[in-house]
């Protein structure tokens, strides 16, 4: 009887235990999505731990109780303490390039003559400042004349010179307004009705339904430069993807599509892409035919595109850590936890990286440098983490945030293969961060033939800033020049290769 009870109280304790087990693994849970909802709606987004404060600090606005006892007063010695010397930023000189207007302030006649003879003084020299002024955009009119000429002697001999091709047949708008309006709308996230407002308060009414369709037509002729680019991207032996969501409203209604990205560096060429869903058949389709290395976030839908064996995945750091520190900062303040052990071994991952590009190593000087410091860190890093998952109910936040890093171990830890490819996917999300300004902007696409407009001249512009290209005058530039180019030169358009005028 009494081995029964003893029996049946284990399998109780047993039970309790596995109980509250759970529950404490839900508990963190919630707390976790409460703390997330949070940030989502008030809290900043910068990936840093807040210094702790100091335990015996009082908070700013806490109030002392009305029994608290009355403090002795406290005779105060004044001390003057020298304020250090602040450090004054030096002014940046202002750029040589720009267009200088001199602007001379005359001594006067009697500032000219001098106090101790009377006799005039001639000018030495000048004290010179420069400051910046804004000259206001225009619009002018360029009226183009063809001149023709007709025999005085036969009937209908007259020659006239050919109309020279334009991107907009038969239409108003040159090279360079289009590049304005394409630079204004997709470099500077401004909305068609705002562009509309600017030209109007210039003189100039533009009907916006106008400038939607010089946008349009301008796009629809870029578009075979950004198939170039990707088939040249294709060629490159690393590529970084990524994607986001965008509206399309579409005959009344707002539907949520999808913006991928596809980047490389070597020549940087950055392409988007616009699609109805996320589906895993789009990047298939965008990278077929392609060998090599993809580094993208663990979304399932690339493994379509691994599954082959000719392109290898390439996991991201950045995006294990987020994780991690998602959970490290909702902890209670001074207290310490399992992520952050796991933010140290990262940060110890890209301290080597700082080193590789302080040191200005070669891919195989940083593929050694990885291979010497990294792996062990790593091999180490893993040890803990599969220890630490056996500790944890596995619905926590911290037992998921391990998982997925374990699940993902191979295509994490193959950036120390190859000194060309990166420890994260930083390239391609800050590629897809200026849609993410622009989506505030616009709020949604006007319409799914938008999209891939949109991503069209996306796709140029951010090359040009990769580049360090001005991106309208490449756009202006590149809108003249492609009427009359072929399609065996069109090479010569793109914007590693384009020699803009006066560069």
């Amino acid at each position: 009887m009494a081995a029964m009870n003893a029996a049946a109280l284990a399998e109780e304790n047993r039970t309790l235990k596995a109980t509250l087990a759970q529950r404490e693994a839900r508990i963190e849970r919630l707390e976790f999505d409460l703390a997330q909802l949070k940030k989502l709606l008030f809290g900043a987004r910068s990936e840093r731990l807040a210094t702790l404060p100091d335990i015996d600090q009082l908070p700013l606005w806490d109030e002392v109780p009305e029994d608290a006892p009355v403090a002795s007063p406290v005779a105060f010695k004044t001390v003057v303490v020298q304020s250090p010397a602040k450090n004054q930023p030096k002014r940046t000189a202002l750029p040589a390039h720009l267009p200088r207007e001199i602007v001379v302030l005359p001594l006067s006649a009697q500032d000219r003559q001098c106090p101790a003879c009377g006799e005039e003084r001639p000018v030495i020299g000048y004290e010179s400042s420069e400051r910046l002024d804004y000259v206001p955009a225009q619009l002018k009119v360029v009226e183009t004349r063809r001149e023709k000429c007709a025999c005085a002697k036969c009937q209908g001999q007259l020659t006239t010179v050919p109309a020279p091709p334009q991107i907009i047949e038969q239409g108003i708008p040159l090279p360079g307004l289009l590049a304005h309006l394409l630079m204004a709308k997709y470099g500077y996230h401004l909305p068609l009705y705002r562009i509309e407002q600017i030209f109007a308060h210039q003189g100039v009414p533009i009907a916006r339904t106008t400038l939607c369709d010089w946008v349009i037509q301008s796009g629809w002729q870029l578009q075979p430069l950004v198939e170039r680019m990707l088939a040249l991207l294709k060629q490159q032996p690393v590529i970084f993807s990524d994607d986001t969501t965008v509206a399309v409203q579409d005959r009344g209604k707002t539907r949520e599509t999808r913006f991928w990205v596809y980047a490389g560096h070597s020549p940087p060429i950055v392409v988007y892409d616009h699609t109805e869903t996320r589906a895993g058949k789009h990047p298939k389709a965008k990278l077929e035919g392609y060998s090599g290395y993809l580094q993208a976030d663990a979304y399932a839908g690339y493994d379509q595109i691994f599954a082959a064996g000719k392109v290898l995945e390439v996991a991201c750091w950045a995006h294990a850590r987020r994780k991690f520190f998602e959970i490290a900062r909702q902890t209670e303040n001074g207290k310490r936890i399992s992520a952050h052990e796991a933010l140290e071994y990262i940060g110890r991952l890209y301290a080597i990286e700082r080193e590789a590009k302080e040191q200005q190593l070669d891919a195989e000087g940083t593929r050694k440098l990885r291979q010497e410091q990294a792996r062990p860190i790593l091999a180490e890093f893993k040890a803990w983490l599969e220890d630490r998952l056996r500790q944890l109910a596995p619905k926590t936040p911290t037992a998921q945030a391990i998982g997925y890093a374990l699940k993902n171990w191979p295509a994490l830890e193959r950036y120390t293969e190859d000194g060309r490819l990166e420890i994260d996917n930083n390239r391609s999300e800050r590629a897809i961060r200026p849609l993410t300004i622009d989506r505030k902007n616009w709020l949604f696409l006007g319409s799914p033939k938008g999209g891939q407009v949109a991503a069209t001249v996306f796709s140029l512009i951010q090359t040009c800033k990769e580049l360090g290209i001005n991106p309208e005058a490449y756009l202006k530039d590149v809108l003249n020049r492609l009427p009359s180019t072929k399609q065996k030169d069109i090479d010569s358009l793109l914007p590693h290769n384009c020699k803009l005028p006066g560069a």
